[in-house]
């Protein structure tokens, strides 16, 4: 399917701000994407950074811990995830299964209800799903891999974004 205009509209998709790489050991990737690259510099965090934190597989919550890293390339953000505990998530599985690598592409949404009904009407699943680092963020992954060879995250966050997964202030 192309996109045009009225693609576009039904689902909401507004723009790509991230790109999701899993990797085995986090402050290995990142010393070195520093190091060689420049890149940084790099915010951690480790999720659910809340109690009121939630996150869904095929449906079912689950009780997962990964670790996280951010850093801005331009406009882009990338997103460094090394799962912690937990074998029942889309990280563990893609490292399992497929190794290190690129694991999805975020697009952010205003209307998050409204772009994943469209997604399901259209035969694509929720793999994965929960809040979001910042109070009021929701993301869910689509399981896109068979369709278009990654996976593709949706994210709605309240209010204007500046593609940010992460709070400025972070230290």
């Amino acid at each position: 399917m192309i996109e045009t205009a009225e693609t576009k509209a039904s689902t909401g998709l507004e723009r790509a701000v991230q790109i999701g790489i899993v990797v085995r050991d986090l402050n290995r990737s990142t010393e070195l994407l520093s190091s060689i690259f420049g890149l940084g510099p790099f915010h951690f965090i480790e999720w659910p950074n809340r109690p009121d934190a939630k996150y869904w597989f095929h449906g079912q919550q689950e009780n997962i811990k990964i670790r996280q890293a951010f850093v801005q390339a331009g406009s882009l953000e990338l997103e460094l995830i090394q799962p912690l505990e937990g074998t029942r998530n889309a990280y563990r599985e893609f490292l399992d299964t497929k190794g290190e690598g690129i694991h999805h592409v975020l697009f952010e949404t205003a209307d998050m209800d409204r772009a994943v009904d469209e997604f399901t009407r259209k035969g694509v699943k929720i793999l994965q799903n929960g809040t979001g680092i910042r109070p009021g963020t929701r993301w869910a992954l689509l399981d896109t891999q068979g369709l278009v060879g990654f996976l593709i995250e949706l994210r709605h966050r309240p209010g204007n974004s500046d593609g940010s997964s992460i709070p400025k202030d972070l230290p």
